[in-house]
């Protein structure tokens, strides 16, 4: 599946309908649809049709969108939770639960070198995405991959600012250990700055440059002197980083599914017509 090019709307031909612009500016949408749905779904067939299903439900709702500049924004959400609706939990998915227990035992840690081996290849990385929950991976690919903030996040997902940056946080933390799977648990560290748990919580946030100065001392000082929290933090920087690479220069997407689209709305407006 190629990536898209993000072009602008073009505008409407004089004489055309309210309706014919409408769809003219959806199908122009269709391609960096495609191209979203494409990064967040393993199955090209799946985001694909996700992409068209979001066209078409625009249009039957097009009266609903009172500001048209917002239309890309409005897409994409309805995108989103679309993606959302149709994941259903996997057998070999991770329990939040279980990671959670896990990176709060300051005996747990991973071999980042593992870890990163693992991240720098595309079939492991995108495998250890599709073990995340969908409310998981969503976060952690928007943000890290496609360069979403954390309130582009919320809003698509319809949840609120610390609710997406929690769900970033988790997210991150799964990914590591399921790119982990079989490591073991090394010993922990006596005395510490912070209990390994209190430091790995604010890890995320300490990538993101959001903490207090005091905060950010305290986890530094923790990083320093634990022997199992730093393989943890070189593993979170390094996946981070990765994620990036998967940005992948655009390009148009073929015209057949253009075509498809565009035939799928002119039934649609055909059928409201003679309705």
């Amino acid at each position: 599946m190629s990536w898209v090019t993000h072009q602008p709307a073009q505008a409407a031909p004089v004489g055309e309908s309210e309706a014919d612009a409408f769809a003219a500016r959806l199908a122009a949408e269709l391609p960096r649809l495609v191209g979203l749905a494409t990064r967040l779904l393993s199955d090209p067939d799946q985001a694909e049709d996700c992409a068209q299903e979001t066209i078409v439900g625009a249009w039957r709702r097009r009266d609903q969108l009172r500001d048209t500049a917002a239309l890309p924004a409005w897409l994409r959400r309805s995108l989103v939770n679309r993606i959302i609706d149709r994941s259903r939990r996997g057998h070999d998915e991770l329990d939040i639960d279980a990671v959670e227990a896990d990176w709060q035992d300051g005996a747990y840690s991973v071999q980042p070198e593992l870890v990163l081996e693992r991240a720098e290849l595309r079939d492991e990385l995108e495998d250890a995405l599709a073990r995340l929950p969908v409310i998981y991976r969503l976060p952690v690919v928007l943000h890290d991959a496609l360069g979403w903030t954390a309130a582009e996040i919320a809003k698509s997902m319809d949840v609120g600012r610390p609710a997406a940056k929690q769900r970033l946080r988790r997210g991150r933390m799964m990914l590591v250990s399921a790119l982990a799977s079989s490591d073991g648990r090394r010993e922990a560290s006596l005395a510490q700055p912070m209990r390994c748990w209190q430091a790995r919580r604010h890890v995320s946030a300490y990538l993101d440059g959001e903490l207090d100065e005091a905060t950010k001392s305290m986890v530094e000082g923790h990083l320093a002197g634990c022997p199992t929290c730093p393989p943890l933090y070189t593993s979170l920087v390094g996946v981070r980083a990765t994620m990036g690479d998967l940005r992948d220069a655009d390009a148009v997407v073929e015209d057949a599914i253009a075509r498809r689209i565009r035939d799928r709305l002119n039934l649609e407006s055909a059928l409201g017509q003679t309705g």
